[in-house]
Protein backbone atom coordinates (compact mmCIF):
# COMPACT_ATOMS: atom_id res chain seq x y z
CA UNK A 1 0.00 0.00 0.00
CA UNK A 2 1.34 3.62 -1.00
CA UNK A 3 0.55 4.36 2.94
CA UNK A 4 3.00 2.01 4.14
CA UNK A 5 5.93 3.40 1.53
CA UNK A 6 7.98 6.29 2.54
CA UNK A 7 7.40 9.42 -0.03
CA UNK A 8 9.17 9.33 -2.96
CA UNK A 9 8.76 13.34 -3.24
CA UNK A 10 7.20 15.27 -0.85
CA UNK A 11 6.16 19.44 -0.54
CA UNK A 12 5.47 20.77 2.55
CA UNK A 13 3.67 24.57 3.78
CA UNK A 14 4.24 25.72 -0.21
CA UNK A 15 2.96 29.35 -0.81
CA UNK A 16 3.64 31.61 -4.00
CA UNK A 17 2.29 35.38 -4.42
CA UNK A 18 2.29 37.04 -7.83
CA UNK A 19 2.76 40.78 -7.41
CA UNK A 20 2.67 40.94 -4.10
CA UNK A 21 -1.31 40.17 -4.07
CA UNK A 22 -2.22 37.21 -5.88
CA UNK A 23 -1.98 34.01 -3.29
CA UNK A 24 -1.51 31.15 -6.27
CA UNK A 25 -0.31 28.61 -3.44
CA UNK A 26 -1.70 28.53 0.47
CA UNK A 27 0.50 25.85 2.51
CA UNK A 28 0.59 23.51 0.18
CA UNK A 29 1.06 20.15 1.53
CA UNK A 30 1.44 16.54 -1.08
CA UNK A 31 3.82 13.46 -1.41
CA UNK A 32 4.35 11.41 -4.28
CA UNK A 33 5.01 7.80 -4.48
CA UNK A 34 7.34 5.46 -5.88
CA UNK A 35 5.27 3.78 -8.78
CA UNK A 36 1.78 5.56 -8.59
CA UNK A 37 -0.25 7.66 -10.83
CA UNK A 38 -0.82 10.79 -8.56
CA UNK A 39 -3.86 13.03 -9.85
CA UNK A 40 -3.94 16.91 -9.17
CA UNK A 41 -7.27 18.25 -9.85
CA UNK A 42 -8.96 22.02 -9.48
CA UNK A 43 -10.58 24.92 -11.27
CA UNK A 44 -8.77 27.14 -13.41
CA UNK A 45 -6.64 29.56 -11.47
CA UNK A 46 -6.53 26.77 -8.66
CA UNK A 47 -3.13 26.81 -8.34
CA UNK A 48 -2.49 23.53 -10.20
CA UNK A 49 0.25 24.77 -12.50
CA UNK A 50 2.00 27.12 -10.21
CA UNK A 51 2.59 23.96 -8.41
CA UNK A 52 3.81 21.61 -11.30
CA UNK A 53 6.35 24.66 -12.05
CA UNK A 54 7.74 24.96 -8.60
CA UNK A 55 8.08 20.85 -8.82
CA UNK A 56 9.82 21.08 -12.15
CA UNK A 57 11.76 24.20 -11.48
CA UNK A 58 10.63 27.02 -13.10
CA UNK A 59 9.24 29.39 -10.37
CA UNK A 60 10.69 29.14 -7.17
CA UNK A 61 8.45 28.97 -4.05
CA UNK A 62 8.01 32.10 -1.55
CA UNK A 63 8.39 29.31 1.25
CA UNK A 64 8.01 25.68 2.18
CA UNK A 65 10.38 22.61 2.10
CA UNK A 66 10.92 19.51 -0.55
CA UNK A 67 11.84 16.10 0.19
CA UNK A 68 13.04 13.21 -1.61
CA UNK A 69 13.06 10.01 0.27
CA UNK A 70 12.60 12.07 3.45
CA UNK A 71 15.69 13.41 3.02
CA UNK A 72 15.39 17.54 2.75
CA UNK A 73 16.90 18.46 -0.47
CA UNK A 74 16.20 22.48 -1.70
CA UNK A 75 13.44 23.40 -4.39
CA UNK A 76 15.49 22.71 -7.79
CA UNK A 77 16.59 26.14 -9.43
CA UNK A 78 15.64 25.28 -13.26
CA UNK A 79 14.49 22.83 -15.22
CA UNK A 80 17.75 21.26 -15.54
CA UNK A 81 18.60 20.64 -12.24
CA UNK A 82 14.70 19.22 -11.81
CA UNK A 83 15.60 16.63 -14.57
CA UNK A 84 18.99 15.76 -12.63
CA UNK A 85 16.96 15.01 -9.78
CA UNK A 86 14.59 12.30 -12.08
CA UNK A 87 11.60 15.45 -12.49
CA UNK A 88 10.47 17.01 -16.07
CA UNK A 89 7.17 18.71 -17.00
CA UNK A 90 5.21 18.75 -20.06
CA UNK A 91 3.78 22.13 -19.95
CA UNK A 92 0.00 22.69 -20.67
CA UNK A 93 0.93 25.33 -23.15
CA UNK A 94 2.04 24.10 -26.13
CA UNK A 95 6.08 23.58 -26.22
CA UNK A 96 7.67 22.66 -29.50
CA UNK A 97 9.72 24.12 -31.71
CA UNK A 98 8.05 23.87 -35.49
CA UNK A 99 11.04 24.18 -37.56
CA UNK A 100 13.01 21.42 -35.74
CA UNK A 101 13.01 17.85 -37.05
CA UNK A 102 11.53 15.55 -33.88
CA UNK A 103 14.55 13.79 -33.55
CA UNK A 104 15.98 17.44 -33.10
CA UNK A 105 13.69 18.59 -30.85
CA UNK A 106 13.97 15.59 -28.49
CA UNK A 107 17.58 15.91 -28.36
CA UNK A 108 17.31 19.78 -27.23
CA UNK A 109 18.87 21.03 -24.85
CA UNK A 110 20.07 17.45 -24.20
CA UNK A 111 22.78 17.85 -27.14
CA UNK A 112 26.04 17.94 -24.84
CA UNK A 113 25.04 14.19 -24.04
CA UNK A 114 25.30 13.24 -27.49
CA UNK A 115 28.70 14.68 -28.52
CA UNK A 116 32.06 13.84 -28.80
CA UNK A 117 35.18 16.34 -29.89
CA UNK A 118 32.85 18.88 -30.05
CA UNK A 119 30.31 16.89 -32.90
CA UNK A 120 26.94 15.65 -32.62
CA UNK A 121 26.61 11.92 -33.06
CA UNK A 122 23.15 12.24 -35.39
CA UNK A 123 22.91 8.53 -35.78
CA UNK A 124 22.95 7.85 -31.71
CA UNK A 125 20.27 10.84 -31.36
CA UNK A 126 18.26 9.32 -34.05
CA UNK A 127 18.84 6.08 -32.59
CA UNK A 128 17.91 7.32 -29.16
CA UNK A 129 14.73 9.45 -30.67
CA UNK A 130 13.32 6.27 -32.03
CA UNK A 131 13.62 4.05 -29.48
CA UNK A 132 11.24 6.61 -27.47
CA UNK A 133 8.87 7.08 -29.67
CA UNK A 134 8.40 3.30 -30.40
CA UNK A 135 8.29 2.87 -26.33
CA UNK A 136 5.41 5.05 -26.74
CA UNK A 137 3.68 3.62 -29.26
CA UNK A 138 3.88 7.31 -31.08
CA UNK A 139 4.12 6.77 -34.90
CA UNK A 140 5.91 9.45 -36.87
CA UNK A 141 9.02 9.72 -38.59
CA UNK A 142 12.26 11.15 -36.76
CA UNK A 143 13.35 13.31 -39.49
CA UNK A 144 9.83 15.09 -40.09
CA UNK A 145 9.36 18.90 -38.98
CA UNK A 146 7.32 19.25 -36.02
CA UNK A 147 5.02 21.49 -38.02
CA UNK A 148 4.24 19.08 -40.46
CA UNK A 149 2.88 16.41 -37.47
CA UNK A 150 -0.51 16.74 -36.26
CA UNK A 151 -1.49 18.42 -32.88
CA UNK A 152 -2.32 15.36 -31.21
CA UNK A 153 1.19 13.89 -32.32
CA UNK A 154 3.19 16.71 -31.28
CA UNK A 155 1.71 16.40 -27.60
CA UNK A 156 2.71 12.79 -27.33
CA UNK A 157 6.46 13.97 -28.74
CA UNK A 158 6.69 16.25 -26.16
CA UNK A 159 6.01 13.89 -23.56
CA UNK A 160 8.64 11.69 -24.84
CA UNK A 161 10.91 14.75 -24.75
CA UNK A 162 10.33 15.02 -20.95
CA UNK A 163 10.66 11.14 -20.19
CA UNK A 164 13.92 11.11 -22.78
CA UNK A 165 15.28 14.31 -20.51
CA UNK A 166 15.16 12.21 -17.47
CA UNK A 167 16.89 9.42 -18.79
CA UNK A 168 19.65 11.30 -19.59
CA UNK A 169 20.03 14.10 -17.03
CA UNK A 170 19.44 11.62 -14.19
CA UNK A 171 22.79 9.90 -13.32
CA UNK A 172 21.44 8.30 -9.96
CA UNK A 173 19.79 5.21 -10.91
CA UNK A 174 17.81 4.92 -7.04
CA UNK A 175 15.79 7.63 -7.98
CA UNK A 176 12.56 6.71 -9.68
CA UNK A 177 11.49 9.08 -12.87
CA UNK A 178 9.21 11.75 -11.85
CA UNK A 179 7.16 12.89 -15.19
CA UNK A 180 4.82 15.94 -14.15
CA UNK A 181 1.89 16.35 -17.03
CA UNK A 182 0.10 19.44 -17.36
CA UNK A 183 -3.35 18.79 -19.46
CA UNK A 184 -1.31 16.25 -21.11
CA UNK A 185 -4.66 15.11 -22.90
CA UNK A 186 -6.31 18.35 -23.73
CA UNK A 187 -5.25 18.63 -27.38
CA UNK A 188 -6.04 14.68 -27.68
CA UNK A 189 -8.24 12.67 -29.17
CA UNK A 190 -9.27 9.55 -27.80
CA UNK A 191 -7.30 7.06 -29.26
CA UNK A 192 -4.24 8.84 -28.76
CA UNK A 193 -5.56 9.51 -25.13
CA UNK A 194 -5.43 5.53 -25.21
CA UNK A 195 -2.27 5.47 -26.31
CA UNK A 196 -1.06 7.94 -23.30
CA UNK A 197 -2.75 5.97 -20.32
CA UNK A 198 -1.62 2.14 -21.70
CA UNK A 199 2.05 3.70 -21.40
CA UNK A 200 1.15 5.09 -17.67
CA UNK A 201 0.24 2.25 -16.01
CA UNK A 202 2.42 -0.16 -18.42
CA UNK A 203 5.72 2.57 -17.11
CA UNK A 204 4.23 2.80 -13.13
CA UNK A 205 6.84 -0.60 -12.46
CA UNK A 206 10.21 2.32 -13.00
CA UNK A 207 8.71 5.78 -13.40
CA UNK A 208 5.78 8.07 -10.92
CA UNK A 209 3.59 10.50 -12.84
CA UNK A 210 1.93 13.76 -11.30
CA UNK A 211 -1.40 14.22 -13.66
CA UNK A 212 -2.58 17.42 -13.74
CA UNK A 213 -6.22 17.48 -15.69
CA UNK A 214 -10.07 18.93 -16.08
CA UNK A 215 -11.53 15.29 -17.29
CA UNK A 216 -12.77 13.66 -14.46
CA UNK A 217 -13.25 9.98 -16.02
CA UNK A 218 -9.65 10.30 -16.73
CA UNK A 219 -8.87 10.89 -12.93
CA UNK A 220 -11.10 8.37 -12.16
CA UNK A 221 -9.82 5.79 -14.35
CA UNK A 222 -6.09 6.07 -13.84
CA UNK A 223 -4.98 8.28 -10.99
CA UNK A 224 -4.07 6.01 -7.62
CA UNK A 225 -4.12 9.10 -5.40
CA UNK A 226 -5.44 12.50 -5.83
CA UNK A 227 -5.59 15.95 -4.16
CA UNK A 228 -8.56 18.96 -4.96
CA UNK A 229 -6.95 22.27 -5.15
CA UNK A 230 -9.80 25.33 -4.88
CA UNK A 231 -8.19 28.81 -4.52
CA UNK A 232 -4.45 27.85 -4.03
CA UNK A 233 -4.91 25.31 -0.94
CA UNK A 234 -5.65 21.65 -0.74
CA UNK A 235 -9.15 20.87 -0.34
CA UNK A 236 -9.36 17.18 0.04
CA UNK A 237 -7.36 14.45 -0.92
CA UNK A 238 -8.11 10.70 -1.58
CA UNK A 239 -7.03 7.33 -2.77
CA UNK A 240 -8.84 5.93 -5.59
CA UNK A 241 -8.03 2.26 -4.68
CA UNK A 242 -9.39 2.36 -1.65
CA UNK A 243 -12.17 4.68 -2.22
CA UNK A 244 -14.91 4.64 -4.79
CA UNK A 245 -15.89 8.21 -5.93
CA UNK A 246 -18.42 9.23 -8.81
CA UNK A 247 -17.77 12.10 -11.07
CA UNK A 248 -20.34 14.34 -9.12
CA UNK A 249 -18.43 13.91 -5.60
CA UNK A 250 -15.17 14.93 -7.45
CA UNK A 251 -17.40 17.94 -9.40
CA UNK A 252 -18.74 18.89 -5.71
CA UNK A 253 -15.11 19.15 -4.10
CA UNK A 254 -13.74 20.86 -7.08
CA UNK A 255 -16.34 23.84 -7.53
CA UNK A 256 -17.57 23.43 -3.87
CA UNK A 257 -21.31 22.97 -5.07
CA UNK A 258 -23.41 20.37 -6.87
CA UNK A 259 -23.21 20.22 -11.10
CA UNK A 260 -26.63 21.92 -12.06
CA UNK A 261 -29.16 19.21 -13.28
CA UNK A 262 -28.73 19.60 -17.16
CA UNK A 263 -25.47 18.01 -16.52
CA UNK A 264 -26.65 14.79 -15.59
CA UNK A 265 -29.87 14.75 -17.85
CA UNK A 266 -30.31 16.20 -21.36
CA UNK A 267 -32.65 18.34 -20.98
CA UNK A 268 -35.69 17.74 -23.84
CA UNK A 269 -37.42 20.31 -25.55
CA UNK A 270 -40.20 19.84 -28.09
CA UNK A 271 -41.64 21.69 -30.45
CA UNK A 272 -45.18 21.71 -32.03
CA UNK A 273 -44.08 22.08 -35.54
CA UNK A 274 -40.19 21.75 -36.34
CA UNK A 275 -38.29 24.61 -37.10
CA UNK A 276 -37.64 25.32 -40.59
CA UNK A 277 -33.59 23.95 -42.56
CA UNK A 278 -31.84 26.59 -42.13
CA UNK A 279 -28.24 24.76 -43.56
CA UNK A 280 -28.70 21.85 -46.04
CA UNK A 281 -25.29 20.20 -47.37
CA UNK A 282 -25.68 17.38 -50.21
CA UNK A 283 -22.74 15.41 -51.62
CA UNK A 284 -19.79 17.14 -50.30
CA UNK A 285 -16.52 16.20 -51.20
CA UNK A 286 -12.97 17.03 -50.18
CA UNK A 287 -10.52 14.70 -51.54
CA UNK A 288 -8.17 12.96 -49.48
CA UNK A 289 -10.94 14.24 -46.37
CA UNK A 290 -14.53 13.23 -46.65
CA UNK A 291 -16.73 12.09 -49.54
CA UNK A 292 -20.52 12.37 -50.08
CA UNK A 293 -22.02 14.26 -46.87
CA UNK A 294 -25.15 15.13 -46.92
CA UNK A 295 -27.39 16.40 -44.15
CA UNK A 296 -29.76 18.95 -43.09
CA UNK A 297 -29.81 21.24 -39.98
CA UNK A 298 -32.88 22.90 -38.87
CA UNK A 299 -33.39 26.38 -36.54
CA UNK A 300 -32.16 25.69 -32.91
CA UNK A 301 -30.72 22.26 -33.62
CA UNK A 302 -27.01 21.24 -32.75
CA UNK A 303 -25.78 18.74 -34.98
CA UNK A 304 -22.73 16.59 -33.84
CA UNK A 305 -19.51 15.41 -36.57
CA UNK A 306 -18.63 12.55 -34.16
CA UNK A 307 -15.46 10.51 -35.03
CA UNK A 308 -11.63 9.48 -34.35
CA UNK A 309 -9.12 11.46 -35.34
CA UNK A 310 -8.54 11.46 -39.08
CA UNK A 311 -12.24 10.69 -39.52
CA UNK A 312 -13.14 13.86 -41.50
CA UNK A 313 -15.07 15.49 -39.15
CA UNK A 314 -12.43 18.78 -38.11
CA UNK A 315 -12.54 18.77 -42.14
CA UNK A 316 -15.83 19.25 -42.79
CA UNK A 317 -16.74 21.72 -40.15
CA UNK A 318 -13.71 24.10 -41.54
CA UNK A 319 -15.09 23.78 -45.20
CA UNK A 320 -18.60 25.20 -43.30
CA UNK A 321 -16.57 27.99 -42.00
CA UNK A 322 -14.43 28.93 -45.15
CA UNK A 323 -11.42 28.23 -43.86
CA UNK A 324 -11.11 24.90 -46.11
CA UNK A 325 -12.74 24.60 -50.19
CA UNK A 326 -14.29 21.62 -51.09
CA UNK A 327 -14.39 19.87 -54.30
CA UNK A 328 -17.95 18.85 -55.04
CA UNK A 329 -21.34 18.98 -53.67
CA UNK A 330 -23.42 22.07 -52.65
CA UNK A 331 -23.84 24.09 -49.63
CA UNK A 332 -27.33 25.79 -49.10
CA UNK A 333 -27.52 28.55 -46.15
CA UNK A 334 -30.58 30.38 -45.37
CA UNK A 335 -32.07 29.50 -49.22
CA UNK A 336 -28.22 30.49 -51.05
CA UNK A 337 -25.79 28.70 -51.59
CA UNK A 338 -22.54 28.99 -50.31
CA UNK A 339 -19.86 29.54 -52.97
CA UNK A 340 -16.31 27.61 -53.61
CA UNK A 341 -13.90 29.46 -52.28
CA UNK A 342 -16.19 31.83 -49.97
CA UNK A 343 -13.76 32.94 -47.47
CA UNK A 344 -14.57 32.89 -43.91
CA UNK A 345 -15.26 37.02 -43.15
CA UNK A 346 -17.89 36.39 -46.07
CA UNK A 347 -19.36 33.57 -44.42
CA UNK A 348 -20.04 35.59 -40.91
CA UNK A 349 -21.15 38.62 -43.28
CA UNK A 350 -24.42 36.26 -43.88
CA UNK A 351 -24.33 34.78 -40.19
CA UNK A 352 -22.24 32.07 -40.05
CA UNK A 353 -19.51 32.07 -36.66
CA UNK A 354 -16.22 29.80 -36.05
CA UNK A 355 -15.59 29.27 -32.53
CA UNK A 356 -12.21 27.29 -32.85
CA UNK A 357 -11.77 26.61 -29.37
CA UNK A 358 -7.81 27.93 -29.45
CA UNK A 359 -8.03 31.11 -27.39
CA UNK A 360 -4.48 31.93 -28.84
CA UNK A 361 -6.22 32.36 -31.96
CA UNK A 362 -9.72 33.85 -30.39
CA UNK A 363 -8.22 36.34 -28.45
CA UNK A 364 -5.76 39.11 -28.81
CA UNK A 365 -4.31 38.67 -25.55
CA UNK A 366 -2.81 41.60 -24.75
CA UNK A 367 -6.56 43.45 -25.11
CA UNK A 368 -9.04 43.57 -22.56
CA UNK A 369 -12.07 41.69 -21.97
CA UNK A 370 -14.20 44.49 -23.07
CA UNK A 371 -12.00 45.36 -26.50
CA UNK A 372 -12.19 41.53 -27.10
CA UNK A 373 -15.99 41.29 -27.10
CA UNK A 374 -16.20 44.55 -29.26
CA UNK A 375 -13.78 43.61 -31.95
CA UNK A 376 -16.54 41.37 -33.29
CA UNK A 377 -19.49 43.54 -32.64
CA UNK A 378 -18.36 46.85 -33.27
CA UNK A 379 -21.63 47.80 -35.11
CA UNK A 380 -22.62 48.15 -31.12
CA UNK A 381 -19.89 49.81 -29.89
CA UNK A 382 -19.55 52.57 -32.74
CA UNK A 383 -20.54 55.88 -31.95
CA UNK A 384 -20.54 59.62 -33.41
CA UNK A 385 -19.71 59.84 -36.98
CA UNK A 386 -19.59 56.06 -37.39
CA UNK A 387 -15.84 55.97 -36.24
CA UNK A 388 -15.66 56.72 -32.41
CA UNK A 389 -15.89 53.68 -30.15
CA UNK A 390 -18.27 53.65 -27.34
CA UNK A 391 -16.29 53.51 -24.45
CA UNK A 392 -19.51 53.40 -22.22
CA UNK A 393 -21.51 50.93 -24.37
CA UNK A 394 -18.25 48.99 -24.81
CA UNK A 395 -18.09 48.44 -20.78
CA UNK A 396 -21.85 47.68 -20.45
CA UNK A 397 -21.64 44.78 -23.04
CA UNK A 398 -18.59 43.80 -21.18
CA UNK A 399 -20.10 43.51 -17.82
CA UNK A 400 -23.31 42.42 -18.74
CA UNK A 401 -21.37 39.00 -20.43
CA UNK A 402 -19.34 38.49 -17.73
CA UNK A 403 -21.59 38.66 -15.23
CA UNK A 404 -23.54 35.91 -17.45
CA UNK A 405 -20.46 33.90 -18.03
CA UNK A 406 -19.73 34.58 -14.46
CA UNK A 407 -16.06 35.18 -15.83
CA UNK A 408 -13.27 36.30 -13.03
CA UNK A 409 -11.96 39.85 -13.73
CA UNK A 410 -11.23 42.83 -11.55
CA UNK A 411 -13.47 44.86 -14.71
CA UNK A 412 -14.24 44.96 -17.95
CA UNK A 413 -10.64 46.64 -18.99
CA UNK A 414 -8.61 43.73 -17.55
CA UNK A 415 -6.52 42.28 -20.29
CA UNK A 416 -7.08 38.66 -21.19
CA UNK A 417 -3.67 37.51 -21.18
CA UNK A 418 -3.65 37.40 -16.87
CA UNK A 419 -7.05 35.25 -16.71
CA UNK A 420 -7.27 31.84 -15.86
CA UNK A 421 -7.77 29.52 -19.08
CA UNK A 422 -11.42 28.63 -18.52
CA UNK A 423 -12.09 32.53 -18.22
CA UNK A 424 -10.48 32.99 -21.26
CA UNK A 425 -12.46 30.24 -22.76
CA UNK A 426 -15.80 32.52 -21.65
CA UNK A 427 -14.45 35.30 -23.14
CA UNK A 428 -14.11 34.14 -26.38
CA UNK A 429 -17.42 32.10 -26.37
CA UNK A 430 -19.31 35.57 -24.78
CA UNK A 431 -18.29 37.23 -28.17
CA UNK A 432 -20.13 35.09 -30.06
CA UNK A 433 -22.73 34.95 -27.75
CA UNK A 434 -23.24 38.60 -27.93
CA UNK A 435 -23.07 38.32 -31.86
CA UNK A 436 -25.97 36.47 -32.19
CA UNK A 437 -24.88 34.66 -35.41
CA UNK A 438 -27.99 32.72 -37.20
CA UNK A 439 -25.24 29.38 -37.21
CA UNK A 440 -22.43 28.92 -35.01
CA UNK A 441 -19.72 26.21 -35.46
CA UNK A 442 -17.80 25.14 -32.41
CA UNK A 443 -14.71 23.40 -32.11
CA UNK A 444 -13.75 21.36 -29.28
CA UNK A 445 -15.70 24.36 -27.24
CA UNK A 446 -14.44 23.30 -23.40
CA UNK A 447 -10.62 21.94 -24.32
CA UNK A 448 -8.33 22.27 -21.88
CA UNK A 449 -11.00 24.05 -19.24
CA UNK A 450 -12.22 22.83 -15.49
CA UNK A 451 -15.49 21.51 -14.96
CA UNK A 452 -17.02 24.53 -13.61
CA UNK A 453 -15.96 26.56 -16.27
CA UNK A 454 -17.87 23.81 -18.69
CA UNK A 455 -20.73 24.51 -16.82
CA UNK A 456 -20.77 27.82 -17.57
CA UNK A 457 -20.01 27.67 -21.08
CA UNK A 458 -22.98 25.12 -21.64
CA UNK A 459 -25.70 26.82 -20.23
CA UNK A 460 -24.83 29.76 -22.40
CA UNK A 461 -24.66 27.47 -25.44
CA UNK A 462 -27.68 25.87 -24.23
CA UNK A 463 -29.67 28.90 -23.98
CA UNK A 464 -28.26 30.55 -27.22
CA UNK A 465 -29.51 27.33 -29.31
CA UNK A 466 -33.06 27.99 -27.30
CA UNK A 467 -33.04 31.15 -28.49
CA UNK A 468 -32.52 29.58 -32.16
CA UNK A 469 -29.20 29.95 -33.08
CA UNK A 470 -28.30 26.23 -35.30
CA UNK A 471 -24.96 24.68 -33.84
CA UNK A 472 -22.40 22.21 -35.95
CA UNK A 473 -20.35 20.23 -32.79
CA UNK A 474 -16.76 18.75 -33.42
CA UNK A 475 -15.17 17.70 -30.08
CA UNK A 476 -12.94 15.01 -28.70
CA UNK A 477 -15.44 15.17 -25.69
CA UNK A 478 -17.97 12.37 -25.77
CA UNK A 479 -19.76 14.14 -23.25
CA UNK A 480 -20.32 16.96 -24.84
CA UNK A 481 -22.69 15.56 -27.68
CA UNK A 482 -24.76 13.56 -25.27
CA UNK A 483 -24.98 17.52 -23.62
CA UNK A 484 -25.83 19.75 -26.74
CA UNK A 485 -26.86 17.71 -29.86
CA UNK A 486 -30.10 17.15 -30.69
CA UNK A 487 -28.52 14.59 -33.61
CA UNK A 488 -24.93 12.92 -34.14
CA UNK A 489 -23.57 12.07 -37.28
CA UNK A 490 -21.11 9.04 -36.69
CA UNK A 491 -18.52 9.67 -39.13
CA UNK A 492 -15.29 6.92 -40.52
CA UNK A 493 -13.31 7.06 -43.01
CA UNK A 494 -14.85 10.33 -44.23
CA UNK A 495 -17.85 9.40 -44.65
CA UNK A 496 -20.97 9.58 -42.30
CA UNK A 497 -21.80 5.98 -41.56
CA UNK A 498 -24.96 6.20 -39.87
CA UNK A 499 -27.23 9.10 -37.42
CA UNK A 500 -27.54 8.60 -34.14
CA UNK A 501 -29.48 10.02 -31.16
CA UNK A 502 -27.28 10.99 -27.79
CA UNK A 503 -28.73 8.29 -26.18
CA UNK A 504 -27.91 5.49 -29.10
CA UNK A 505 -24.31 7.74 -29.34
CA UNK A 506 -24.01 6.85 -25.15
CA UNK A 507 -25.10 3.00 -25.69
CA UNK A 508 -22.31 2.74 -28.48
CA UNK A 509 -19.36 4.53 -26.16
CA UNK A 510 -20.19 2.14 -23.97
CA UNK A 511 -20.10 -0.95 -25.48
CA UNK A 512 -16.80 0.49 -27.21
Amino acid sequence: MASEKIPLLELKGVNKTFNGVVRALIDVNICLYPGEILGIVGENGAGKSTLMKILAGVLPPDSGEMYFFGTKVPFPRNPREAASRGIALVPQEKGVIPHLKVYQFLMLGNEDCFSSFGRLKIGEMRKTAEKILSELNIECDTNTYMYELPLPVQKLVEIAKAILTIRVRCKDTRITPVVILDEPTAPLAVEHRKHLFEFMTKAKEHTSFVFVSHIIPEILGFADRIYVLRDGRVVVSHNLREEKLSEEDIFREIVGRSSSEFLKRRESVTRETPWRVLLSVRNLSKRGSYYNVSFDLHEGECLGLFGTAGSGKAEIIKTLAGIMDFDEGEIVFDGRPLKKGEPPYARLKRGIGYFSGETGKELFLNWSIARNLSILNLEKVIGLGGVILNSKKEEEIAEKVMKTLKIKAPSPRAECYSLSGGNKQKVSVGKWMERKPRLLLLEDPTIGIDVGAREDIYEALLEMKKNGISMVLVSDDPKEYVLLCDRILYIKGGRIEKTVTPEELEKILREE
